[in-house]
């Protein structure tokens, strides 16, 4: 692909898309083994963000010949945040509605959600839970990916 036809939102749209899927599959897994209902457990899924955010900063820096941009990698991770989260969004209010409609009841009876959760708070605040962080993490990533001398290695 050519230097001018890479963009900091194709790159984060693709990796958004790519943490939305895992998301996704992570909470069917979770609901397989029947842990749909331990919330604290989808809080491990943000490290599928955090693997996402850097792994779409490193190839957007080296796209375009290790050098970016600190706001376009800010962008990056915000909006692979916002891409991703609401694609888990959709996902749980097709769930909550059609799938297990209890799924509801039993967030609203966590602590970490208000009694008053409603399908679209639900959709609006699974948005907010992946943006802001998203933005923080694209935050601490580009405090090394702003550097020249700082890549991702090729291989590990």
């Amino acid at each position: 692909m050519a230097l001018s036809k890479i963009t900091y939102q194709k790159v984060s749209l693709k990796y958004g898309i790519f943490v939305g899927i895992a998301h996704v599959i992570f909470f069917l897994v979770m609901r397989l083994l029947n842990l749909q209902n331990r919330v604290e457990l989808s809080f491990l899924s943000g490290l599928f963000l955090v693997i996402g955010i850097a792994v779409a900063i490193a190839n957007f820096k080296k796209a375009k010949g290790g050098t970016i941009n600190y706001f376009q990698g800010l962008a990056i991770g915000a909006t692979t945040g916002v891409v991703s989260s609401t694609i888990l969004a959709l996902f749980l209010v097709i769930y909550v509605t059609t799938l297990d409609t209890a799924y509801l009841a039993s967030l609203q009876s966590s602590s970490l959600f208000p009694v008053s959760l409603s399908v679209l708070s639900l959709f609006v605040l699974t948005i907010i839970y992946g943006t802001i962080p998203g933005f923080i993490i694209s935050f601490v990533a580009m405090q090394w990916f702003k550097r020249a001398d700082h890549t991702v290695p090729e291989r590990i």
